[in-house]
């Protein structure tokens, strides 16, 4: 859906603001669309941090400082006082290297973007604060773990989360600390430097799971408990150097789409080819059960039976 840009200056929406409520309370602003303002912010959130805006940021549900070019947040402080119901904050795509600590007061979070930033090391303690929260998404910044410094365990730390979503980070290891995200419905860790797995990660307390991305990294296998993962749909762990499939995946029926090309897979078990079948030496694609795409292609395995199908193809001859 198209969005028409608002092109009048922060003034004069917050003035706009102000002669509507006084028209109508129901005309109170929720939503603060305001990305793309380079030269409005040059750098920093001081243009919005007015003691005037605050009776309109009272109301403010849903705030967006996307590609603002926003270098630092100092003054958060004054946001996180102003705007006690904000439930949705975009901070994307702004060269911004760490978070303030007031960002964690802002307890009626649910979702935060900080995607395309450059934010680098632990994540933020401030975002370990925010027990509501639903959806982080951090991708493409320079992340190296997921625990804070000050943290040991991410039990009872983000009750509430549904979508994690830290793709092109620096991220190595993952802490079996995970399998406290109960609620998680969407986890992403796509082009990190992932090299294992923790048991359990994912597995059977994550219920909710639908969809898992751990594709471009360097995993040599899946835990055997993702196939204890009961709703888990979709399945992304292509150009890995994974070299077996786990022994339960056959038997995940919520299984649709699960992406395992460009591997070092040398070997099928006898249950996997009896649910999906063969690869097709052309595509790589297992077609026995109709209901999932199931994708192999640039693994040994599929060279091998090519192999097979020839060698056999001669020996008819």
């Amino acid at each position: 859906m198209f969005v028409k840009k608002d092109l009048r200056k922060i003034p004069e929406i917050f003035a706009g603001a102000v002669d509507s409520s006084q028209e109508d309370a129901s005309k109170s602003i929720t939503e603060l669309r305001l990305a793309r303002r380079h030269a409005e912010f040059n750098g920093s959130i001081a243009p919005l941090c007015q003691p005037q805006f605050r009776p309109t940021l009272q109301k403010l549900t849903s705030l967006s400082l996307y590609d603002c070019q926003i270098s630092n947040l100092q003054n958060f402080e004054f946001l996180s006082e102003a705007c006690p119901l904000l439930e949705e904050i975009n901070l994307g795509r702004n060269p911004l290297t760490s978070l303030p600590e007031p960002l964690g007061q802002m307890k009626s979070l649910k979702a935060i973007w900080l995607d395309d930033c450059e934010i680098d090391g632990l994540i933020p303690t401030c975002l370990y604060q925010l027990d509501k929260l639903q959806s982080l998404r951090m991708s493409n910044n320079k992340i190296t773990s997921l625990m804070a410094s000050e943290c040991d365990s991410l039990e009872g730390i983000w009750p509430n989360m549904q979508v994690l979503c830290l793709d092109g980070n620096m991220i190595e290891i993952i802490p079996e600390q995970l399998v406290c995200l109960t609620n998680l419905k969407i986890l992403m860790l796509r082009n990190n430097k992932i090299k294992s797995l923790p048991y359990g990660v994912p597995g059977r307390t994550h219920a909710s799971l639908q969809i898992f991305q751990i594709s471009s990294n360097e995993l040599t296998a899946l835990p055997p408990s993702i196939a204890e993962c009961p709703c888990l749909e979709k399945i992304y762990a292509n150009a890995n150097m994974i070299a077996d499939i786990p022994l339960g995946l056959s038997k995940m029926m919520s299984l649709k789409h699960c992406n395992l090309s460009n591997n070092n897979i040398v070997e099928l078990g006898y249950e996997f080819v009896e649910r999906f079948g063969k690869p097709d030496v052309k595509d790589g694609k297992c077609t026995k059960d109709t209901s999932v795409e199931m994708l192999l292609e640039q693994n040994p395995v599929v060279k091998q039976i090519n192999v097979e199908n020839e060698s056999t193809s001669m020996e008819v001859d």
